[in-house]
């Protein structure tokens, strides 16, 4: 084929958080109408910057495929007469078809016989399907916000169309742009337009004027360009991912540029000024032994001198820092625990109430709580009074002004406050993680109080139908559970999403339970418990293993996976699976409703087989063991006594009696053997 095809829509600036997914939308749509219009091509490219939209097809057929279409005619039992010869129907059919008797054939659908032809249809020529099909592909990209233009509802205004087939162009007219052999270069250049005479001429252009079309591309370039700064000046630079993203997008021409920091952030503390600079100034920090020195800064022009724009950045960054130490300062006037009224005035969401609410339900929770867990009373006072400051902060000016400081802001007014060390240190941690690869709490009563502010979120949002869908998640409730997850995973523990969802819905009033299903919720739990196995590279056949445990306990579910892969391919192991299915096929429509009875026994395999199940029964309850590396050992000695029953013991026999009691023994083994899987999911022959 050879044929290059390349399309640039040139745009008003787009909003950085928006470019990912519609240069992703635009790339599918695109993808679909070529695979649609049986259109062949060997690979194709989407390109974006904040100004452009680029389609780049490598290896594209100049026009379709000859396709064959099959047109049903009638029954032939009204096509032809006793004699062969066609009827009236079968004649309208192929007039209407301009085909002949000889062109027909005969296919059965169902019982009855039907008349068919075949008609070959050409290939159209893909410059003209481009020309017809364009505005519908480019207006069909999903948008979060779009504006209205020229009659058109669109991210943003257009303003050049570039549409190149080799070296000839396409004609695309959307309202009043036609499009042209033209581009511009970046913005606010004194350059207007340049020619394109073909697709190569453009990547060339767009190279020289430092234009970089790809988002990795760019991000590489920045993270580089901060990697050289820092062995060039011996810093550690925060490359905050979030923004990191949003840089890439807000240029198309990536330049790192620093300067050094007004000697007044020195009287931040480091956490504070690190999201004043990252949030508030769209910098990255860059410090020497725990001290912030620099800011760095990426401007839109490789080519362009950095000493304006740095002056511009550096009266950003006092502003900054100038507003956060009156905030900050004042904050600190009024002690955390005189804060917790002014919560009455917080929303945290209509129907669930203010922060006050939260914070109340959080101690209840709480409470309900501690059964489960091994805390001594000066733990648990602790706790509550750490849940009782936790949402304070939220009242003070820099919280308002910068809400990602939350926690952090509430750990220094507890300082103030003099209020305990530890209680300072859990309202400071529970926040974490608050993205998917940030830091966990060290302590473990902060990863509490963390779950409990999760659960609580996640139960309220699923009680007042704030579940997300599959284009909106107001309530943030993917991160939320999946960082849920990222705690309860980290420590040891024996706590199941089913008893936290439980003792949340306690702490709500009665009347938001309605049609409240506990399923629901702990489906989506699931589904993003899911994502976390799969990151350890787990098979899907060991995920369904550990993930349908009951109940739902995130940690050992999380523990016997990574055990089962590491045993997974061992002799053992499928030894053991191939006794667990025995047992299970046997047994998986047979429930246990009375004790086994030792009486009943006839042969020493039911006897040996029963001694193992008290034995390891008595280990796995004394102990409270969850993890299945520590009952390994007996799973496998296990194989060998329940393959000597199975070839010496028929379980099915006739004395109803006796079989009830062979089932109820195999099935009350199985039942310890699923405490740590279920082992059916097993893909083992």
């Amino acid at each position: 084929m050879g044929n290059k095809l390349l399309i640039e829509v040139g745009i008003e600036e787009i909003p950085a958080r928006f470019l990912n997914e519609i240069g992703e939308s635009f790339k599918k749509n695109f993808k679909d109408f070529l695979d649609s219009e049986a259109i062949e091509y060997k690979n194709l490219d989407v390109f974006y910057t904040p100004r452009r939209l680029v389609i780049f097809v490598n290896e594209i057929s100049d026009k379709q495929k000859e396709r064959i279409f099959k047109i049903r005619g009638p029954k032939k039992t009204i096509a032809f007469n006793e004699n062969g010869e066609p009827l009236t129907p079968l004649k309208g059919f192929l007039q209407k078809n301009e085909s002949k008797i000889e062109d027909i054939k005969i296919e059965k659908i169902g019982d009855d016989e039907y008349v068919f032809i075949e008609k070959i249809i050409s290939g159209k020529k893909t410059k003209d399907l481009i020309k017809e099909n364009f505005q519908k592909i480019l207006f069909s990209i999903s948008l979060r916000k779009p504006m209205r233009w020229d009659s058109f509802s669109f991210v943003r205004p257009i303003r050049w169309i570039l549409s190149l087939f080799n070296d000839e162009l396409i004609s695309i007219k959307i309202g009043n742009i036609e499009s042209k052999k033209e581009t511009r270069p970046f913005l606010k250049t004194i350059k207007e337009k340049a020619k394109i005479d073909n697709v190569e001429n453009y990547f060339e252009y767009i190279k020289k004027e430092g234009i970089v079309l790809s988002f990795e591309e760019r991000k590489k370039l920045i993270l580089d360009d901060l990697s050289n700064f820092e062995k060039e000046l011996g810093v550690e630079i925060v490359k905050d991912e979030d923004l990191l993203n949003e840089v890439t997008n807000l240029v198309e021409s990536p330049k790192v540029f620093y300067f050094t920091l007004p000697s007044r952030g020195k009287e931040l503390p480091y956490e504070i000024l690190v999201e004043i600079l990252i949030k508030g100034a769209r910098v990255f920090p860059g410090s020497k032994n725990n001290e912030i020195i620099y800011a760095f800064g990426v401007q839109n022009g490789i080519f362009k001198d950095s000493t304006t724009i740095k002056e511009g950045f550096m009266s950003v960054v006092k502003a900054k820092i100038d507003d956060a130490l009156f905030f900050f300062t004042k904050d600190k006037e009024i002690e955390i625990k005189n804060r917790i009224d002014g919560l009455k005035n917080i929303i945290f969401e209509k129907n669930l109430g203010t922060y006050y609410h939260k914070t109340i339900r959080l101690i209840k929770f709480l409470k309900n709580l501690y059964n489960d867990l091994k805390l001594t009373e000066d733990e648990k006072a602790t706790l509550d009074r750490a849940a009782l400051l936790s949402m304070s902060d939220l009242t003070t000016l820099t919280v308002q002004e910068y809400p990602e400081l939350h926690g952090i802001i509430g750990g220094f007014l507890c300082i103030e406050s003099n209020e305990e060390k530890e209680i300072c240190e859990i309202i400071k941690e529970f926040i974490y993680p608050i993205k998917k690869d940030d830091k966990i709490p060290e302590s473990k009563l902060a990863k509490i109080l963390g779950i409990v502010d999760r659960v609580d979120t996640l139960v309220g949002s699923f009680l007042v139908k704030l579940e997300p869908t599959s284009s909106e998640d107001p309530m943030g409730l993917r991160r939320i559970s999946l960082t849920l997850l990222k705690i309860l995973t980290s420590f040891e523990n024996s706590i199941s999403i089913n008893n936290l969802i439980e003792y949340s819905l306690k702490t709500f009033d009665d009347t938001l339970k309605k049609d409240f299903n506990t399923d629901n919720i702990i489906k989506f739990i699931k589904n993003r418990f899911r994502s976390i196995l799969e990151e350890e590279v787990l098979n899907y056949d060991i995920i369904n293993c550990v993930i349908n445990v009951e109940p739902f306990i995130p940690y050992k579910a999380y523990i016997n996976g990574k055990f089962i892969k590491r045993v997974y391919n061992e002799d053992n192991f499928n030894s053991f699976i191939l006794a667990y299915k025995r047992i299970y096929n046997i047994t998986k429509s047979h429930n246990i409703e009375e004790d086994i009875k030792e009486n009943l026994f006839e042969k020493d395999e039911e006897r040996n087989l029963f001694e193992f199940y008290l034995s390891i029964k008595k280990e796995i309850e004394k102990r409270n063991i969850m993890e299945l590396e520590k009952v390994y050992k007996k799973f496998i000695e296990s194989v060998d006594i329940i393959n000597r029953f199975f070839e010496n013991i028929l379980v099915m026999v006739e004395d109803e009696k006796i079989k009830i009691n062979r089932l109820n023994l195999l099935k009350s083994l199985l039942n310890i053997f699923r405490r740590f899987g279920y082992y059916e999911e097993i893909l083992k022959q």
